[in-house]
């Protein structure tokens, strides 16, 4: 259905098999995967509220909320090379 219209609305992201593995790559080589564990209820309270912010997601969020606690601690900005 790529490129067929769908509830009125026509596909912008490539589908099927071939992209899924063209995107898991891309994943897979430009990010590290961490496992946060929070109280029941936390996420979808943090998602809610990310969302309230105009974060485009939960994991910027988390990852802005991160930076400004390292510089409010440090007084410097977080920074990583890119392995």
């Amino acid at each position: 259905m790529a490129g067929q219209q769908a509830e009125g609305k026509k596909w912008t992201v490539p589908r099927g098999a071939a992209a899924t593995a063209a995107k898991n790559k891309y994943r897979d080589n430009k990010y590290d995967r961490a496992e946060l564990a929070v109280p029941k209820g936390f996420k979808a309270r943090m998602k809610q509220i990310a969302q309230e912010q105009g974060y485009a997601s939960y994991n910027s969020y988390v990852l802005e909320a991160i930076k400004e606690k390292y510089k409010r601690d440090t007084g410097e900005e977080l920074t990583w090379e890119n392995g």
